[in-house]
């Protein structure tokens, strides 16, 4: 770790203040010594986290951290485009939205939009959800191909509420239902009582895949309320896949989210 820990140390060397560097101007930084310098500052630059000028041998930030921050940028780019789309639609339907990402056959919640009316869902961010059992973890599986769907799920297939699919059959015909008609519903399965509907947004930037889900209560929200959710998640999705150039917004792909789920 204590390599680890001197290569981030290097690595802070650098700013906008300072956005190229001497071997002797790290030296005089870091206090480091000369050898264990110039044998980090080598293999630093050898893997790409910084490169070095040929002619004033002066050294700066290399591809790799541009690619990593790009990344990072466009994580929060994405999620925080999504959030913004999302409250509006919390504050005029007055239900519950959550983003999530899947970690294998489950989702971490990574965002809540609280709503407004007083009956409200809320699962707090970092909260494990089977996705198998949710509108928008269907969504994002759906997205994904067969084969890393199966790879994701366990062989023994986990036990989920009698309203949720039972065996990775009945998955994969909810599934293939998502992609043939761009619906995701869910209702009285992740929570007892508890409805939702979902979809997924990729960036065509990154290819970086997250669940959005407008959430609510079955017996407390009438068939209106849960048809205008679906009109506001449908023109959700198509601005939001516009917006971050998602592949599956180019493919003529219906958008409808909640009608005719089971």
């Amino acid at each position: 770790m204590s390599a680890l820990t001197n290569a981030i140390e290097l690595l802070r060397c650098f700013s906008t203040a300072r956005p190229d560097l001497s071997f002797a101007d790290v030296v005089a930084i870091t206090g480091k010594p000369k050898s264990s310098t110039s044998r980090l500052l080598r293999s630093l630059r050898d893997c790409g986290l910084l490169e070095q000028d040929p002619h004033t041998r002066r050294y700066r930030p290399g591809l790799l951290t541009f690619e990593l921050g790009r990344l990072h940028r466009a994580h929060d780019d994405l999620i925080g485009t999504a959030e913004r789309e999302l409250r509006e639609v919390c504050a005029r339907t007055g239900h519950t939205g959550y983003i999530a990402v899947l970690d294998g056959h489950e989702q971490v919640v990574l965002r809540i939009v609280p709503g407004s009316n007083p009956l409200r869902v809320v699962n707090p961010p970092g909260q494990r959800t089977s996705a198998l059992a949710t509108s928008n973890g269907r969504a994002m599986l759906a997205r994904l191909s067969d084969q890393d769907i199966r790879a994701r799920v366990p062989g023994t297939f986990p036990r989920l509420p009698r309203n949720a699919p039972q065996n990775f059959k009945q998955l994969m015909e909810r599934l293939s239902e998502i992609r043939r008609t761009g619906v995701s519903e869910a209702s009285d399965e992740a929570i007892e009582g508890v409805g939702s509907q979902g979809f997924a947004l990729a960036s065509g930037e990154t290819g970086e895949l997250i669940g959005i889900a407008v959430s609510y209560s079955v017996q407390a929200t009438t068939a209106a309320e849960r048809a205008n959710v679906r009109r506001e998640l449908a023109a959700m999705a198509g601005k939001l896949r516009r917006m971050t150039g998602d592949p599956l917004g180019q493919t003529g792909m219906p958008l409808r989210t909640g009608a005719g789920a089971r």
